[in-house]
């Protein structure tokens, strides 16, 4: 018995307006050797009646027995994967036609690459274009300050995740895939390809990443991430380090050179535990530290307007942006 090469998960909760729109986008693919793994989590809509109109045999249609969470419901899909590669698609947005063909070329060209996902462009309310990161190492480093892959638009290898017992983690809902992402990194290499092809739909209806859950989600994301990285970071430090310096909390125009030496500590906790890269490491948390300062600058508009009239660009870096 054959088995699909790809399985694609698509989660649907309610999404009567869109599910056709998603479904007809990945039955257009190029690439055609997939199943289609539709996970209904009993939409009270008419989303399932939609998505039996369908007759084509390469899609899946599973409807759980009651509501279980968006994690939980890709857990199920991924047990009922029978391809070599998973890809991901949510229920209101778009592929465009190339997609599943450019990513699964990828990983086949890229055998040590263990995931990829593409750039996406946002359309509804925003007309954002997100890419993130292709060298593996920087991916690593923009784990620090969120998650370095877009979520539905990833492809990757199924045994690859499956080796080390890689899946969903329900509680970490709504920040699940940053949650999964930054486990994945110690085992997997992860990467994002420059290239735009997909269309994610921005509607009133989405959770926030931006909510309270979502803020203290990612905030336990981040410093699980930081104590596994750096073992040798004390975990006091470490608690300090991301509310400071990730978060911001409590910064102001006034205090903010207090946080050299935070990122001092890290880079010298890096040379002893030597997780990140140190040259990229050092240029990242510099680059950040003097965009957060002209950030605060620009808050304060009478220090900035003093700032800009009474001292030179040379003077203003000595004063507040110098890194050593």
């Amino acid at each position: 018995m054959s088995f699909p090469r790809v399985s694609i998960l698509m989660p649907a909760y309610n999404v009567e307006k869109y599910i056709g729109e998603a479904i007809d986008s990945m039955l257009m693919q190029t690439y055609t050797d997939f199943e289609l793994i539709l996970l209904d989590d009993c939409s009270t809509d008419n989303t399932a009646k939609i998505i039996k109109y369908y007759t084509d045999k390469r899609i899946v249609y599973h409807r759980n027995e009651s509501n279980v969470g968006l994690a939980n419901n890709l857990n199920i899909g991924l047990l009922m994967a029978r391809g070599e590669y998973i890809a991901r698609m949510d229920g209101d947005d778009i592929s465009l036609p190339n997609r599943l063909q450019t990513q699964i070329d990828f990983l086949e060209s890229h055998p040590g690459i263990d995931l990829c996902s593409c750039g996406l462009q946002m359309f509804g309310t925003e007309s954002t274009v997100w890419i993130r990161d292709f060298d593996l190492e920087q991916v690593k480093i923009t784990m620090l300050f969120y998650s370095p892959i877009l979520h539905a638009t990833s492809v990757w290898r199924k045994k690859s995740f499956e080796r080390y017992s890689l899946y969903y983690d329900q509680i970490a809902f709504p920040a699940e895939d940053y949650d999964l992402w930054s486990r994945a990194i110690f085992f997997c290499k992860l990467v994002n390809i420059p290239q735009v092809l997909y269309k994610y739909r921005i509607h009133g209806v989405q959770v926030t990443k931006m909510d309270s859950r979502a803020i203290e989600k990612t905030r336990e994301i981040q410093i699980k991430y930081l104590v596994r990285a750096l073992p040798s970071l004390q975990s006091n430090f470490i608690d300090h380090f991301v509310d400071k310096f990730i978060h911001q909390n409590g910064i102001t125009i006034q205090n903010v050179t207090t946080l050299k030496p935070l990122y001092r500590t890290i880079i010298e906790a890096n040379k002893r535990d030597n997780f990140f890269d140190d040259n990229l490491l050092n240029d990242r948390l510099k680059r950040y530290y003097q965009a957060l300062v002209f950030s605060l600058l620009k808050e304060n508009k009478e220090l900035y307007s003093f700032l800009l009239l009474d001292l030179r660009l040379t003077q203003l870096f000595k004063l507040i942006l110098k890194w050593e």
